[in-house]
């Protein structure tokens, strides 16, 4: 079954905007042209990543797996040492 056989045809033009969306535009502080009145600050800004700090543990705990793992090995080895 087709998307138009199931849903049908689109009817016209998309309607022009009504009034309920002027009014959450003005509460958002749009103008009428999409505009916004005042700035916001920009995401990166208002929520910083911790990439940085995340990359650091991850190399960090990698190390100290490849330590224990070598240290493991050689104590495993030296039991066998005859």
């Amino acid at each position: 079954m087709s998307r138009v056989q199931k849903f049908g045809k689109k009817k016209g033009p998309a309607p022009a905007q009504d009034e309920s969306a002027a009014a959450l535009e003005a509460e958002w502080g749009l103008e009428a042209g999409g505009e916004e009145t005042v700035r916001l600050p920009p995401r990166r800004q208002t929520h910083p990543s911790n990439k940085q700090q995340m990359t650091r543990w991850f190399y960090r705990v990698l190390i100290t797996l490849f330590i224990a793992l070598l240290i493991g090995l050689l104590w495993w080895g030296r039991q066998f040492d005859y």
